[in-house]
Order: C-alpha cells, then structure tokens, then sequence
C-alpha cells in the first residue's frame, strides 16, 4: 500500500513537467501598440512552449534598444512592429535575426499577426483561432530560430515553415509542440551556453 502511494505521488510530480534546467530571459520593445492582455496571453503561451523543453522564459519590458541588460544567462531582444518594411514578402509576420544585420534577435510585424488571424477566423468554418494564442505561437517560432541559430524548419509542429488549418485551429488548446529535433537543436544550444570556459594553462 504504502509502496504504491509512492509510486502515485512520483507519477504526479513527474506529470508536472519537465525540470527547467535553462533559463532564457527576453526584452520585448512594443513599437506597434499590443494591447495589454494581448501581449500578456502571447507571452504566456510562448513560454509554454519552451517549458516543454525544460526552458524558463522571463519576460523584461524593456524602455530602448541598446540598453545594459544587466540579466544573468541567456538574453534575447524582440521587437513588435507596426508597419512591415518593403522588402518583406507579403505573408511575412515576423523574422529573426539568424545572419545578423539588424537591431533585435527578432522582429514581430504585430499588425499583419492581427489581420492574419481575424481574416483566418472569419474563412474557418466551425473553428475559432484566438489572437493572443496565434501570436503566442509565432513569437515562440520566431524564438526557436534565433536559439537554434540556423535557417531552417520541421516538418510537424512548431517550426514548420508553413501551418495549415488545422495547426492553427490547434492553437486554441496551446503552444504548437516542438519536433524532437528542435528539442535536441534547444538543449545542444544551452548545453553549450553553460558549458564553463576551458581553462587557459601556460605552457612550461
């Protein structure tokens, strides 16, 4: 008896979650007006999405681009947009910063997220995708790829390159999840980050 209370406990601890054994901290600098709620819901449902990977996501609202981060770890900046710069194809909602060249790791062009989901919502028949969630999951997206520091997509989940009907309707429940290789590629990544740096010994 007293044995398979135990194992029941053990079975509901583990069922919490993944332990989260890195922690990545985010400046966000909102150019484009997300309302509150919407941002707060979008932020949770990202770091959702990284909890699945053991990945503690703490969000910073930060004042102007360039400023000391004075965070610990692993730190990323996004910037939500309004306009969408010429150069974007037109189904562009966001990119990241995976060459280098620009001023944030990642930019969100919020008003076509916005116009995306609410033409989405009204073609889909018998399926309501909420706006805070569809952005949860481009930002977490977005996210990935300037982790995992290569251009490149999956062919389920998360990171594919383009979501179908279906994956977006999804979305209504959470976080799209991640493949087992944006798994592997996340872990490798902050395996690395808190790797110690070799010790340098002179030669004698």
């Amino acid at each position: 008896m007293v044995a398979a209370m135990a194992a029941a406990m053990a079975g509901r601890a583990e069922s919490r979650g993944p332990q989260m054994d890195a922690r990545l901290t985010v400046f966000t600098y909102d150019r484009a007006g997300v309302p509150r709620a919407v941002m707060g819901r979008a932020k949770g449902v990202a770091a959702e999405a990284f909890a699945a990977a053991g990945i503690q996501v703490r969000w910073v609202e930060g004042k102007r681009i360039g400023e000391p981060w004075g965070a610990p770890g692993e730190v990323l900046t996004v910037v939500f947009d309004g306009p969408v710069p010429a150069s974007f194809r037109p189904q562009a909602m966001a990119f990241a910063n995976v060459g280098g060249g620009a001023d944030a790791d990642v930019h969100v062009f919020y008003h076509r997220v916005a116009d995306f989901a609410d033409t989405f919502a009204h073609l889909s028949v018998g399926t309501h995708v909420s706006m805070p969630e569809f952005l949860g999951n481009v930002l977490a997206h977005e996210l990935t790829h300037a982790l995992e520091g290569v251009k490149r997509h999956s062919r389920e989940g998360l990171m594919k390159a383009e979501w179908n009907a279906g994956d977006i309707a999804g979305m209504v429940y959470g976080p799209l999840p991640l493949a087992a290789e944006d798994l592997e590629l996340l872990r490798a990544h902050f395996k690395r980050e808190m790797s110690p740096a070799p010790t340098l010994v002179a030669a004698r």
